[in-house]
C-alpha cells in the first residue's frame, strides 16, 4: 500500500516537473495590463506581481506594489487578464484581476477572480473549476472586455464566457460547436467590446489535414463564430505535432484597435493588417520584412493608436540593450528602413539589471502606455510622455520585479512634438535646443537669421561661429625661386625700375637719378645764361664752378666741366646700388626675413633661391641629417579633439589605443566642457607615431562638427632644429551630424629644410617638421541613414572616432641657398659702378658724334639766312654818309679778309661787329657789301668774315661800286 502511494506520488511529481515548464514566461499570457493595473505571473516563484497605478508616478495617486502568492503550489497559471478597480473604482481600494490556471496534480482547469487590497495587499480568490483534462494544456487563453463585464476564454477543446459580477460561467461550449466546419487550434486571442479575433492553425474538415494560419472572427455577445479565413497560404507542410504543443517557431500574435486588427507571424517575418466589416475581416496590408539585421519579425504586435503599430523582432543588430527590439511604424508604410522609431534606443535604454532580455509579452493600453514582460519574468513599465518629453530609464533603488521609465525633458539638440512612446528627435537645421529643463520640457527654438556666421545644423544646442575654430597648419608652401636668380639681373632691374606707383617711385634709383640730372641741367642753363648775358661780374664765379665740375669729371677724366655735372647722376645711381646690395644681402635666410623689402619696389625680394624634391627614407643620411630624422621620430604628439555643438560631457568620453585583435589599452585624458558654446575638448598623448586610437562617446548625443588638433613641442640641438607641430583640421558638413562610427586617417610626411650658410666655410643648418594631412576621412553618414532608415540615428549607444596614423616612405627635401654672398656682392657693386660710368661716357660719345653735328648744321643754316637778310638791308643804305664810313675805317684798321666757309662753327665766338672798309674794297675778289669782324678762338685779333658770292654777281656789283666811287 505505501509502496503504491509512493510510486503514484512520484509519477505525479514527475509529470508535473516534465510537462509544466514553470520558467517559460513566453507561453500563454503571463502579463496583463491596463491604465489602472498591471499583473504578471511567475510559475517559478508561485506568485503574482501586482502594480496598482503602474503608469502614474505622481504623489497624488501613488503607485503600489503587491506580491500575491499562489493559493497552492500545484497551481500553474496559463493566462492573466486585469479587470481594474473593483465596483467601478468608487474608492479605488480594491483591484481585481482574473487568471486561468491548472491544478497540475489533477490536470484540472479553472478560472479564478482575485481581489487585491491596495492598502494591505491582501488578496481574495474566487475559483471556478471548468473541467479536468486528460493532458496538460498548452494554450489556455483568456481576455476581459473593456467594460470589465465578462471573462472570455479558449482552450484546445472549449470556449467559455464568465460573468465577473456573479463569478458564473454563462456560456461553455466545445470548439467543435464553435467551429463545426474546421479543425482549429487557438494560439493567440484579442478582443474588443463586442467581438474578438482568434488566430491559430486549422483546416477545413472536408479537406485533407494541411494546417494553415487562420483568423476567426467571434461575436462575444452570443459567442458564435462569424467567419474563419486563411491568412497566409503555406508553401510547406506544417507538422501537426509542432502545432499541438508549444513551439516558439509557430507562435503568432494578434492585437485589436477599434475596427483594426494586426496579426504577427514571426516564422514568416510577416504582419497582416485587417479591417473588420460586419461579419468578416478584410485584408488591408500584408507586409513581409526580411533583413540581415533582425529575425522573427512579428513575434509580438500591438497598436499604439489608430495609425501607429508596434512590432517586436528578435536578434536586432542595432540594439545593444536587449535581444529584442520594438519597431514602431505607420500602418501604411512598413519596411526594414521605414520605422518611425524603435524601443529601446539611445535615449530610452534598458539597465544592466535586465541582462539584455527578450520581450515575450507586449501590452499597449488604450491611453498609449507600454508594458513589457521579459523572458526572466521581469516587467518593464513605459508611460507615454507629453510633448517635449521622453520616457527614460529610472535606476531602481532596490531589487524588484518591475522596472520603470519616467518622462524626462528632451535632451539638448532634440525635441518632441507629440504625445507618445518614442524618443525625442533631433532639432531641424536652423533651430536649436540648449537642453535647459523647464516646466514645459525643452523644445527647439529658431536660430538667429541676422548672423551670417551662425552655425545651426541638425541637433544644434547653440548658435556656433565656426570662424572661432578653423583649420590651420604651421606648414606653409615652400617658396619658389624668382624668375631671376642672377644678382646682376636683379640689380639692373631694380636700379632702372620705372613703376608709376608713388611708393615705388620715391625709392626708385632711376627716379632720383633723373632728379639729379635735372639739377645738373639747370646748372648748365645758368652757366649758359651768365655767358650769353655778358655779365662780367659773374664771370669769375662761372669760371670757379667750371673748375670744380672739371675736377669731378669721372667721364672725361677732368677734361670737361659738363662731365662733372653728369657725375652727380652717377653718384646718385651708384649710391642706390650700394644701398640695394647691402640691404639685399641681409635678406637671407627666409626664416629671418620678417619685414618687407623697403629698399625696392618688389617688397617680397629675398636673397634666396630654392629647390624642392622628394627623397626616400631608406637612403642613408649624413650625421647632421640623421640627427634631424631622429628628432622627428622622437617628437611626442598630443592630440586634442574638440566636439562642437554637442551634448557629450567629459564623463561620457573615453580614449583607448587599439592593439592586436580586440585588445586595447585605455589612455589617460584631460577633458574640458564649455556649456555656453556646447564644446567638449579632450586631450591625450599619442603612444607612438603608428598608434591607432579610438574615442568612445556613450549616450544619446550628437556632434555637429569636430576639430582634431595635432601638436608637438620644438627642440634644437646644435645646427639642427625641430619645429613645433601645430595642425588643426575642422570637419563639418551642412545639415549633418557626426556618424556613429567614424574613421580619420592621418598621413604624416617628414619635411627636411636644408639652409646653406652665407659663408661656405660655415656648417649647413637643418630644420624639420611634420606635414600632417587627412585623406579619406569618413565622419558623416547621412547617406547611411537615408539608405537604411532614419530611425538608426537613435539606436546607437556608442559613437566612436578611430584615428589612425601612417607615415610616407619618402620625405620632402627643401634646399635654400643665397643668390649672392658677401664677397660676390662687393665685386658686383664695383662692376656696376664701372658699368654706370661707361654708360654715361658712351652717352657723351653718342652726343658728340651724332647730336652736336646736327645742332651745328642747324645753327649754320640759321646764320646763313640771317646774313642774307642783313645784306638786303645794307644795299638799301648804300648812300650812307662818309662820316660813318670814316668812323668805321678809323675804328677798325685794314685786316685780312677770309671767306666765311674757312671757319668751323666751333671756332666762331659770340662777338660780331658790322664794318665797312673802303681800303679793302679795292681788292677785286671782295664784294661790295658789309662784312663782319669776328673774334675767333684761334687768333687774338679780329678777322673780317665776308659772305662768298658768285663771280658774276661780284663783278656786277664791283662795277657798280667803281662807278659810284668815281
Amino acid at each position: 500500500m505505501w509502496i503504491s502511494f509512493v510510486l503514484l506520488f512520484g509519477l505525479v511529481l514527475r509529470r508535473s516537473n516534465c510537462e509544466y515548464d514553470r520558467n517559460n514566461a513566453a507561453t500563454g499570457i503571463k502579463l496583463s495590463t491596463n491604465d489602472e493595473l498591471s499583473v504578471s505571473a511567475s510559475n517559478a516563484f508561485l506568485n503574482f506581481g501586482v502594480v496598482i497605478n503602474p503608469f502614474n508616478s505622481s504623489t497624488k495617486d501613488v503607485r503600489k506594489h503587491c506580491n500575491v502568492g499562489y493559493v497552492s503550489t500545484d497551481y500553474f497559471v496559463h493566462s492573466i487578464g486585469v479587470i481594474g478597480a473593483a465596483n467601478n473604482g468608487t474608492h479605488r481600494e480594491m483591484f481585481m484581476f482574473a487568471f486561468a490556471g491548472e491544478i497540475t496534480t489533477k490536470s484540472t482547469l479553472f478560472i479564478c477572480l482575485v481581489t487585491v487590497s491596495r492598502s494591505t495587499c491582501n488578496a481574495q480568490h474566487q475559483m471556478t473549476v471548468l473541467h479536468s483534462a486528460d493532458k496538460p494544456q498548452n494554450y489556455f487563453l483568456i481576455g476581459i472586455d473593456s467594460r470589465a463585464t465578462f471573462v472570455y476564454g479558449f482552450t484546445s477543446t472549449m470556449a467559455f464566457k464568465l460573468e465577473i459580477a456573479t463569478n458564473q460561467i454563462v456560456q461553455n461550449l466545445t470548439l467543435e460547436t464553435l467551429w463545426p466546419s474546421i479543425i482549429f487550434l487557438p494560439h493567440a486571442f484579442s478582443l474588443s467590446d463586442h467581438w474578438a479575433v482568434v488566430v491559430g492553425y486549422g483546416f477545413n474538415r472536408s479537406e485533407k489535414k494541411n494546417y494553415a494560419i487562420m483568423e476567426c472572427l467571434i461575436d462575444l455577445i452570443s459567442l458564435i463564430n462569424y467567419s474563419c479565413e486563411t491568412l497566409i497560404v503555406e508553401s510547406t507542410y506544417l507538422v501537426p505535432s509542432n502545432l499541438l504543443s508549444y513551439n516558439e517557431l509557430y507562435e503568432v500574435s494578434v492585437a485589436i484597435r477599434d475596427e483594426n486588427v494586426l496579426v504577427g507571424i514571426h516564422r514568416l517575418n510577416t504582419i497582416v493588417i485587417l479591417k473588420k466589416n460586419q461579419t468578416s475581416l478584410t485584408k488591408i496590408h500584408v507586409y513581409t520584412v526580411t533583413s540581415s539585421s533582425m529575425t522573427s519579425f512579428g513575434r509580438l504586435v500591438g497598436w499604439v493608436d489608430e495609425q501607429t503599430i508596434a512590432v517586436v523582432a528578435y536578434h536586432s543588430l542595432y540594439s545593444s540593450w536587449s535581444q529584442s527590439q520594438i519597431f514602431f511604424y505607420d500602418k501604411n508604410s512598413v519596411s526594414s528602413t521605414s520605422p518611425l522609431y524603435t524601443f529601446p534606443n539611445n535615449q530610452q535604454t534598458i539597465g544592466n539589471q535586465l541582462f539584455q532580455p527578450h520581450f515575450v509579452r507586449l501590452v499597449i493600453t488604450s491611453n498609449g502606455n507600454l508594458a513589457l514582460l521579459t523572458d526572466y519574468n521581469l516587467v518593464i513599465i513605459v508611460p507615454a510622455s507629453p510633448i517635449n518629453y521622453a520616457s527614460m530609464w529610472v535606476e531602481p533603488s532596490a531589487t524588484a520585479f518591475v522596472f520603470y521609465y519616467s518622462p524626462m525633458p528632451c535632451i539638448g539638440g532634440t525635441f518632441s512634438h507629440e504625445f507618445g512612446l518614442g524618443p525625442c528627435t533631433i532639432c531641424l537645421p536652423g533651430t536649436r535646443n540648449p537642453g535647459i529643463a523647464r516646466s514645459d520640457g525643452t523644445s527647439c527654438i529658431s536660430c538667429s537669421r541676422n548672423n551670417s556666421n551662425s552655425y545651426c545644423p541638425l541637433a544644434a544646442l547653440v548658435e556656433f561661429d565656426l570662424n572661432t575654430m578653423t583649420s590651420y597648419s604651421q606648414v606653409t608652401a615652400y617658396p619658389v625661386s624668382a624668375d631671376t636668380t642672377n644678382f646682376d639681373d636683379i640689380l639692373l632691374e631694380n636700379m632702372f625700375e620705372t613703376d608709376s606707383n608713388f611708393s615705388c617711385m620715391i625709392i626708385s634709383p632711376f627716379f632720383w637719378t633723373l632728379i639729379a640730372g635735372a639739377f645738373a641741367f639747370s646748372v648748365w642753363i645758368m652757366m649758359a645764361v651768365i655767358k650769353l648775358g655778358k655779365w662780367q661780374q659773374y664771370k669769375r664765379y662761372r669760371t670757379r664752378v667750371k673748375t670744380i665740375f672739371m675736377h669731378t669729371d669721372l667721364i672725361r677724366e677732368g677734361q670737361r666741366w659738363v662731365g662733372g655735372l653728369a657725375t652727380i647722376s652717377i653718384i646718385v645711381l651708384v649710391s642706390f646700388a650700394y644701398w640695394f646690395s647691402a640691404s639685399f644681402l641681409k635678406r637671407y635666410p627666409i626664416e629671418e626675413v620678417s619685414e618687407p623689402a623697403n629698399f625696392a619696389c618688389d617688397s617680397t625680394l629675398i636673397n634666396a633661391k630654392f629647390a624642392t624634391g622628394l627623397d626616400l627614407l631608406a637612403i642613408p643620411q649624413s650625421i647632421d641629417a640623421q640627427r634631424m630624422f631622429n628628432l622627428l621620430d622622437n617628437q611626442i604628439f598630443n592630440i586634442t579633439v574638440e566636439f562642437i555643438n554637442t551634448g557629450f560631457t567629459c564623463d561620457s568620453i573615453s580614449v583607448q589605443e587599439n592593439l592586436i585583435g580586440t585588445q586595447y589599452a585605455n589612455l589617460i585624458l584631460s577633458c574640458e566642457r564649455s556649456k555656453w558654446n556646447a564644446v567638449t575638448s579632450v586631450t591625450f598623448t599619442l603612444p607612438d607615431h603608428y598608434s591607432s586610437v579610438q574615442l568612445n562617446m556613450t549616450g544619446p548625443h550628437w556632434a555637429s562638427a569636430v576639430r582634431i588638433c595635432l601638436r608637438g613641442e620644438s627642440q634644437t640641438i646644435m645646427n639642427t632644429m625641430l619645429h613645433a607641430l601645430d595642425f588643426c583640421q575642422l570637419f563639418s558638413a551642412p545639415n549633418q551630424t557626426l556618424g556613429h562610427a567614424s574613421t580619420i586617417p592621418f598621413i604624416m610626411t617628414k619635411i627636411i629644410n636644408i639652409t646653406k650658410s652665407m659663408e661656405k666655410n660655415r656648417p649647413i643648418t637643418y630644420s624639420g617638421l611634420w606635414l600632417s594631412s587627412v585623406h579619406g576621412a569618413s565622419l558623416f553618414n547621412e547617406a547611411f541613414y537615408t539608405e537604411f532608415g532614419n530611425y538608426l540615428r537613435y539606436t546607437f549607444a556608442l559613437t566612436t572616432i578611430q584615428i589612425t596614423f601612417d607615415e610616407r616612405s619618402f620625405y620632402i627635401k627643401n634646399i635654400q641657398e643665397p643668390i649672392v654672398r658677401t664677397r660676390q656682392t662687393v665685386f658686383q657693386a664695383l662692376l656696376f659702378t664701372s658699368l654706370v660710368i661707361e654708360l654715361f661716357g658712351f652717352s657723351f660719345l653718342l652726343a658728340k658724334l651724332f647730336v652736336l653735328p646736327i645742332i651745328r648744321r642747324m645753327l649754320a643754316i640759321c646764320h646763313k639766312y640771317r646774313d642774307r637778310a642783313q645784306h638786303t638791308l645794307s644795299s638799301q643804305s648804300a648812300n650812307m654818309s662818309s662820316i660813318y664810313i670814316n668812323l668805321e675805317v678809323e675804328r677798325w684798321p685794314a685786316v685780312e679778309c677770309l671767306p666765311s666757309n674757312q671757319f668751323q662753327p666751333n671756332d666762331i665766338d659770340d662777338i660780331e661787329i658790322d664794318c665797312i672798309s673802303h681800303e679793302l674794297r679795292r681788292h677785286i675778289y671782295l664784294p661790295n657789301y658789309p662784312c663782319k669782324y669776328l673774334w675767333t678762338r684761334q687768333t687774338a685779333e679780329p678777322r673780317l668774315i665776308c659772305l662768298e658770292k658768285s663771280k658774276d654777281e661780284s663783278g656786277h656789283r664791283l662795277e657798280n661800286s667803281n662807278s659810284q666811287l668815281h
